[in-house]
């Protein structure tokens, strides 16, 4: 073991408790609550991070409620290290408590272990022992992190809006090794036409990025005249990655369907269920792939009833390569055809940087030289502050494990699942791997400074 295991074997257990208070608050991000834009929790959260940066001697900055920042030096140069101190929704079906840290063998459990508030702390972590050994080189290296990640991003463009860019940003937030690009991704709310009244109540999922657990529905049969209610469970899972999960909503209209029912509902239904059942959009005749990014995914992640109309939100992850007027141009069409209607749809365009860019270029060297994995960079279905921030990648800290060999129910353990857990080994290995990082970039921001000073 070299001296940089030796203190992370040291520091394990106040990097645990660490995170621990941060799992205890629910910050979900919600409505602007007096000085906290996006709700106390948030507001609770991201001071309590602070806090953290001041206890081990950090400078700190909070901009207005929207994002934190602890820094290391002062310089003009600046690298920052992104993440997000807001989390999603528990959602159902959770064997442990949410918002609480649970231990089991290798593993912390609850909503935000793994996105992102471990990641943070991790990373927080790397920055400490950068202090402690007196092995900060030059440029002033920062950990910044948002409150409105989940739900929109708009923390960041306000961090844009009143602070200066970081020359390099690196997003904790995503996979080992580095994410050079992103799909793009779209969100997009449907209406149906008016039903009649055999639908009394209908509800399900509790946010766009999740592939949902559970639905319900209130019906009034026609041929009975009974009222029963209908409950559906899917498994749960992150609306980028649908394989292996199963949407409720889909399996709740696949219910309806079978039941008396009025045309106009089990028409809808029908609909429903076929744009439900696969996660990548087969049944809006939306289906697509390119080379560089894979698949097109499509989640219908939240459905209500209001004045006898359905309600549906769906989250699409598009090819960096697809045009994103062609998907919707589709989507419309075959939901008119069935009796919705698009009344919104939020685009966020696909990002990519070149794999010879100095950044992807140290990432890459830092994360082959720490694990001696000579896997590639590259490009992912999620969504992070990389696509907002200008010369940024994601960058770890997550490593593929297999839950369900350590004890856990199928579909769950993931990000935006229940039960969501992180390995500390794992979070140990990420926090070499930054420490590694910090140091090359360091160094070679500092050296294109020299080289640009010269050449003028």
């Amino acid at each position: 073991m070299d001296e940089l295991d030796l203190w992370l074997n040291k520091e394990e257990g106040n990097l645990l408790s660490d995170i621990a208070q941060l799992v205890e608050i629910e910050s979900v991000s919600s409505q602007a609550e007096g000085k906290f834009p996006y709700g106390k929790n948030c507001g609770d959260a991201l001071d309590r991070m602070l806090l953290m940066g001041e206890k081990y001697g950090f400078q700190t900055y909070n901009c207005d409620g929207y994002c934190g920042r602890i820094s290391l030096g002062e310089a003009d140069r600046e690298i920052a290290v992104w993440g997000h101190i807001d989390v999603v929704p528990a959602g159902e079906g959770w064997e442990y408590e949410p918002f609480s840290c649970t231990r089991k063998g290798d593993f912390i459990i609850g909503r935000g272990v793994q996105d992102n508030k471990g990641p943070l702390v991790a990373v927080l972590y790397a920055m400490k022992y950068l202090k402690e050994k007196n092995l900060h080189l030059g440029a002033k290296i920062s950990l910044i992190f948002g409150c409105n990640e989940e739900k929109g991003m708009d923390d960041v463009t306000y961090y844009l809006a009143h602070q200066k860019a970081p020359d390099w940003s690196i997003v904790a937030d995503c996979s080992f090794p580095v994410c050079h690009g992103e799909k793009g991704i779209c969100c997009v709310y449907l209406k149906s036409d008016r039903l009649g009244e055999s639908i009394l109540d209908l509800e399900g999922g509790s946010a766009l990025n999740i592939v949902p657990s559970k639905a319900r529905a209130i019906v009034r049969r026609i041929d009975t005249g009974e009222t029963v209610c209908i409950e559906a469970e899917g498994v749960q899972g992150h609306a980028a990655y649908p394989e292996g999960t199963k949407n409720a909503i889909g399996v709740l209209c696949e219910s309806l369907e079978r039941l008396s029912i009025g045309p106009k509902e089990k028409r809808a239904a029908a609909f429903l269920k076929d744009i439900c059942k696969d996660g990548y959009g087969y049944g809006f005749g939306i289906t697509c792939e390119d080379e560089v990014s894979g698949a097109l995914t499509c989640n219908p992640g939240v459905i209500c009833l209001r004045d006898e109309c359905i309600y549906i939100g769906v989250d699409i992850r598009y090819p960096i390569t697809a045009k994103i007027d062609t998907i919707l141009g589709k989507l419309k069409e075959s939901a008119e055809k069935e009796g919705f209607k698009v009344i919104k749809a939020e685009d966020s365009p696909p990002y990519y940087m070149d794999l010879n860019h100095p950044l992807v270029v140290e990432l890459m060297n830092a994360y082959r030289e720490e694990t001696r994995d000579e896997k590639k960079a590259y490009i992912m279905g999620g969504g992070t502050y990389a696509r907002k921030l200008p010369n940024a990648v994601g960058f770890g800290p997550g490593f593929p494990i297999d839950l369900e060999e350590f004890g856990f129910s199928k579909g769950h353990g993931g990000c935006h699942s229940a039960d969501e857990a992180q390995s500390i080994s794992s979070l140990k290995k990420a926090v070499r791997i930054y420490v590694n990082a910090l140091q090359r970039l360091n160094k070679r921001i500092i050296s294109l400074q020299d080289m640009n000073g010269r050449s003028k």
